[in-house]
C-alpha cells in the first residue's frame, strides 16, 4: 500500500490552519494521482522520469511546468499525463505558461526564450536574454515578464515576442537590482522582483515604475538571506523562497510578514535549496521546487481555513 502524505498545517494548531501539505512529487509516475511521492522517496519504488536539478516552476489550469537539467518536465493532473521535453533545450531555467496553454523557456546557453506548445511542441523563439532568472505571464494584459540575471534588468515582452519594456540596472538603489531572480505579477498588475543580493523584494507598477521595497538581510522571521522564487496567490499574498532558510516567507502586499513554512532538512514540509515556487491561481495549490532533495513538494493555501474540493 502506498503511504499515504502526512497530515501538517501551518501555523501547528490550536491556530487557524492556513497551508496544509499535499504531498511530494518526485518523478513522472506522480502524475497520476493518489498519495503519490511520499511511498517513492521513502521506500525507493518506480518514480519513473525523475529530477536531476531542478530549478523554476510555473503552474496552470492544473499542469506543472519545471525546468531542470537539460529539461522541461509538464505534468498534466488532469489528463493524468507526464511530457518531457529537451530537444533544443540545452540550459533550461525561467518558466512561465501563458493563457492559451502557449509555455515560455528561457535558456541560458542558447541565451533566448523558446515557446512550446502545451503538449511541448516547440512553436519558435524570441528575444535575447544573457542569463534568465524568472518568467511569469500578466494574462491580463498579455505580457511576458522575465528576468536577466546577468543584465540586472526585467523585460517585458508580448506574448508574440515584441519587446515592450526594459527596467532595472545594476545597483542597490529603487529600482536598481543586485543578482534578480524571482518574477511574478499579482492581480493589479504589479511586478513585484526578487532582488536577491539586495536581499529584498521590489514592487513595481505595470508600466516598470518602482512603488516600494521590502526586507533586508538578517536571520528573523521576515528578513532575507539567499531569497529565490516568488509567487503570488489569489489574494494578493507573496510567497517568498529562501534557500538559506529552507523555507517560503508569506508576505501581504505591503511586505508585512504573514506566515512561514519550513524548516532546513529532508523531510515533508522541509527543505534542502529550495528555488522556484508556483501557485496555480485557479485552486490556490502551492509548488516549491525543493532542489537538493530532487522534488516538488506541494501544499495548500486554505482561504478560510479549509481545503477546497479533492481533485
Amino acid at each position: 500500500m502506498p503511504a499515504k502524505p502526512p497530515v501538517i498545517f501551518w501555523p501547528a494548531p490550536p491556530g487557524k490552519p492556513r497551508i496544509k501539505f499535499i504531498k511530494t512529487i518526485s518523478g513522472s509516475n506522480d502524475v497520476k494521482g493518489g498519495p503519490e511521492g511520499v511511498a517513492g522517496y521513502l521506500f525507493g519504488d518506480d518514480i519513473g522520469v525523475g529530477f536531476t536539478k531542478p530549478v523554476f516552476a510555473a503552474a496552470k489550469n492544473d499542469v506543472l511546468y519545471v525546468t531542470d537539467l537539460l529539461t522541461l518536465h509538464i505534468y498534466d493532473f488532469k489528463n493524468k499525463k507526464y511530457t518531457e521535453v529537451n530537444g533544443p533545450l540545452r540550459t533550461p531555467s525561467g518558466v512561465a505558461a501563458g493563457p492559451d496553454g502557449t509555455v515560455f523557456v528561457g535558456d541560458s546557453t542558447r541565451k533566448t526564450i523558446f515557446k512550446f506548445d502545451s503538449s511541448g511542441r516547440e512553436l519558435g523563439t524570441f528575444g535575447f536574454i544573457n542569463s534568465p532568472g524568472g518568467f511569469a505571464v500578466d494574462d491580463a494584459r498579455k505580457r511576458l515578464v522575465a528576468v536577466d540575471a546577468a543584465s540586472d534588468q526585467v523585460y517585458v515582452y508580448s506574448l508574440s515576442g515584441k519587446l515592450e519594456f526594459k527596467f532595472g540596472g545594476k545597483g542597490a538603489g529603487p529600482g536598481q537590482f543586485n543578482i534578480p531572480y524571482g518574477v511574478a505579477v499579482d492581480p493589479k498588475g504589479n511586478i513585484i522582483v526578487v532582488d536577491s543580493g539586495n536581499f529584498r523584494v521590489q514592487v513595481f507598477g505595470k508600466d516598470g515604475k518602482f512603488i516600494r521595497a521590502f526586507g533586508h538581510a538578517g536571520i528573523k522571521p521576515g528578513d532575507f538571506m539567499r531569497p529565490k522564487g516568488i509567487a503570488v496567490d489569489s489574494q494578493g499574498h507573496l510567497y517568498v523562497v529562501d534557500a538559506a532558510f529552507g523555507n517560503f516567507q508569506i508576505f501581504d502586499e505591503k511586505g508585512n510578514l504573514y506566515l512561514f513554512v519550513g524548516t532546513n532538512g529532508a523531510a515533508p514540509g522541509q527543505f534542502q535549496l529550495p528555488f522556484g515556487i508556483a501557485i496555480d491561481s485557479s485552486d490556490d495549490r502551492i509548488y516549491v521546487v525543493d532542489q537538493i532533495n530532487r522534488r516538488i513538494q506541494v501544499f495548500q493555501y486554505l482561504k478560510n481555513g479549509a481545503a477546497p474540493a479533492p481533485r
